[in-house]
């Protein structure tokens, strides 16, 4: 361990905004012993790298609570998992989820107290003056600071005496101020204007922001939840001549299981009696499910066909294809850098600004005319005014109105990150199947070589009834839709696991399979041969019906493709996007696929692993990626993405893994969602202008004492509902 390559996950509390990933990362990087320091604030966790020799986790630990924010080991509940515990994995994330539900009522119970104490002040304000009015606001307002906004003195006031001042520390400092000021002038004074609805009022604003942000958090543990509700739960363990079911962490290397019809494979292995057909797509992203033998190795997780069979354990734990699959989500997951958004860049100059003004207003008012009310009055004025509500509610309201819109054109967008980003992306990698096509095969060639057309499809539609395979589904699909096909009595129907289906008439034998299967039976091919392979070089599956000395017919099957999937790649490409095919399935498909949509680089056959490492290829080619998939195979390279898009139609694990969700499917709506996020970013830009413009004029004249603190607080509020509704314009959004 002492070789200066140890790494620590940590979970972080505590974190409000993106600047907080820098104070921390800042922290950590300074310390002696620490190589690397990568904190995510949107599934607010730690990954450092450090030499035990130099510096323990423990110090690690104690750096992040010195910087203050709540960090505590995650590696336990990880090492558990890696140690080949299914269970332990997802009690921790059952604890984890719990956690966040609690995190999003306790926020949302703050919430709804400080807005029912804002209407109550409003009322005292506005339409009913009792008495003792000011004292009973003054009351709320306190209440509204000590339940609701503490967390923004807990952590402004020592952020500030940290020398790193930041949204919190400005909220503070204003409501702080405005509360301290308003309760001297109700207790001290006969002075009638006083501001506690600007105490509970901005507290409420704030606190729905990030009740918001919470909300949108709490999705983001759910793609490994879905990945771990894949795995099988019981084996059925062959044992003594018995079967008894055993708990699938209980399985271990060597142990002979069998598998049912239907039914789960609990983990990877070896077929060791029997025959199966596999639906693989989810691991494999091969479009037609696998036919396997003795011998053949078995996924965990994927799903057997129709018949039993037994299988020997050779992977258990962390080395399943599942486990290795959870794993490179999670760490594509960690690996992906916090987006600096322009407010909380400018927001720490922007807050040292405001405080030496507001300090500055105050010594030179009292020093000019002895009166230190005055002087408190403007200075209150100009924190006041300088309030971040309209910084504040800039992005987020933009980003909740255009992701609003987005859902309406059936887009839906994750997080704020995402919208803002979509725009930027120069490269797009798609999956084949379920993405480009419909994932559902189709027979798109047929000829009849021999005797009668319509005998040849009942002979074909009486053997393929019989048939376990996939592939029958879309023959008998085809035949039902042609008129007066005869009845065809056939027995002795047999299954030849691989390569097809045999069965007998009265008068002889027929075979319905691939074109291997039909070569090892030595039946003659020379007349249709050319035409057969011209078939499979367009991509398509082709099955050949024969009597014992030749062939039939001949059926062509391909998945089809999505009507908008060209359209969609063309409109890509005009936006100078270069479009790549990732895809497990085999060369000839793919290529087919690709010329006929458009796509000039093509990766076929290859793993989920290699998958995310094409991604990061181009990453490092400057390219910001997207990455459109629909399969548990694509989640791995959907999280590794700049933008993960998910197809609505596809796995919940895939919808989980993307920052986008296409909710129909339909490839055109990733390019709606770039022409969106363009225009989300460019209302964001605007608002942020409007508030930054707004804080430099309004500043100057609080300071010079032409506003008082009513006036400023009105001020405020206009800000911000000309920051809304220039935001709601994205409701009216078209698409191009």
């Amino acid at each position: 361990m002492h070789n200066g390559n140890s790494h620590t996950t940590l979970k972080i509390e505590g974190m409000d905004c993106a600047s907080c990933v820098r104070h921390i990362e800042n922290d950590l990087s300074k310390q002696k012993g620490v190589t690397k320091a990568n904190v995510n604030y949107a599934n607010e966790t730690a990954e450092v790298h450090f030499n035990p020799a130099e510096i323990s986790q423990e110090q690690i630990i104690q750096t992040v609570k010195k910087s203050g924010y709540k960090a505590t080991s995650k590696d336990h509940n990880m090492a558990e998992m890696h140690h080949g515990s299914h269970q332990s994995h997802e009690d921790h994330s059952a604890h984890a989820k719990a956690e966040t539900n609690q995190a999003v009522k306790k926020r949302l119970s703050k919430l709804i107290f400080s807005a029912i104490a804002s209407i109550v002040i409003l009322i005292l304000t506005f339409f009913w003056d009792p008495p003792q009015g000011p004292v009973i606001m003054l009351i709320l307002s306190l209440l509204v600071i000590v339940i609701s906004g503490r967390e923004f003195f807990e952590k402004g006031i020592p952020n500030l005496l940290r020398a790193r001042p930041g949204m919190d520390t400005l909220i503070a400092l204003g409501v702080g101020a405005a509360f301290i000021y308003s309760s001297y002038i109700v207790l001290f004074t006969t002075q009638t204007e006083e501001y506690f609805m600007d105490v509970a009022i901005i507290t409420t604003f704030i606190l729905t922001g990030r009740y918001l942000e919470a909300l949108a958090k709490g999705k983001a543990s759910e793609a490994i939840k879905k990945l771990l509700e894949l795995s099988a739960r019981v084996a059925h363990k062959l044992q003594n001549g018995k079967t008894i079911d055993v708990p699938i962490e209980d399985l271990q290397k060597g142990d002979l299981i069998l598998v049912k019809p239907g039914e789960k494979i609990p983990v990877d292995g070896q077929i060791t009696e029997g025959n199966a057909v596999i639906n693989e797509s989810m691991v494999t992203g091969e479009s037609i499910p696998s036919s396997k033998k003795e011998g053949d190795k078995v996924i965990g997780a994927t799903i057997n066909g129709n018949t039993a069979f037994t299988m020997r354990v050779e992977k258990v734990g962390s080395e399943t294809m599942l486990a290795r699959i959870i794993k490179l989500v999670e760490e594509a997951q960690m690996s992906k850098a916090p987006v600096q958004k322009l407010v909380d860049k400018i927001s720490a100059y922007f807050v040292w600004g405001v405080i030496l003004v507001a300090l500055t207003t105050l010594f030179v008012w009292h020093s000019q005319t002895g009166d230190f009310s005055r002087a408190m009055i403007y200075t209150v004025s100009v924190l006041i005014i300088a309030c971040p509500c309209a910084l504040g509610l800039a992005t987020p309201v933009s980003i909740i109105v255009g992701s609003g819109r987005a859902a309406s054109l059936g887009i839906l967008i994750k997080n704020a990150e995402s919208l803002e980003r979509i725009h930027k992306v120069t490269a797009v990698c798609f999956d084949k199947t379920g993405t480009i096509t419909t994932g559902h095969p189709e027979v798109k060639e047929f000829f009849s070589l021999k005797g009668v057309e319509k005998e040849n499809l009942a002979l074909a539609l009486a053997l393929e009834e019989k048939s376990e395979h996939p592939l029958a589904k879309s023959i008998i699909d085809f035949i039902s839709t042609k008129k007066s096909i005869p009845t065809q009595k056939i027995q002795d129907v047999k299954a030849v696991v691989g390569k097809g289906i045999t069965g007998k008439t009265d008068k002889t034998e027929y075979h319905f399979g691939s074109l291997k299967y039909i070569k090892e039976l030595k039946i003659d091919l020379s007349d249709s041969l050319k035409k057969i392979e011209n078939l499979q070089e367009k991509g398509q599956t082709v099955l050949i019906l024969s009597d014992k000395k030749e062939i039939k017919a001949v059926f062509a099957i391909q998945d089809t493709l999505k009507e908008s999937s060209k359209e969609a790649i063309e409109a890509l490409k005009k936006r100078n996007i270069k479009p790549v095919l990732l895809t497990g399935d085999n060369e000839k498909v793919a290529h087919a696929i690709a010329n006929e949509v458009g796509i000039d680089e093509i990766h076929a056959e290859i793993s989920p692993e290699q998958k995310v490492q094409i991604i990061k290829d181009l990453q490092k080619e400057n390219h910001v990626v997207a990455m459109i998939g629909d399969g548990i195979n694509d989640s791995p390279a959907l999280a590794q993405a700049n933008i993960g898009i998910a197809m609505g139609t596809g796995t919940d694990i895939a919808m989980e893994s993307g920052d986008v969700v296409i909710v129909k499917g339909d490839l055109k709506k990733a390019v709606e969602a770039m022409q969106l996020s363009e225009a989300t970013l460019r209302n964001i830009k605007q608002n942020l202008f409007w508030a930054f413009f707004y804080n430099t004029i309004s500043i100057p004249v609080a300071a010079i004492g032409l506003l008082n603190p009513m006036i400023s607080s009105f001020a405020m509020a206009f800000s911000s509902v000309s920051v809304v509704l220039n935001a709601l314009r994205l409701r009216r959004f078209k698409v191009k």
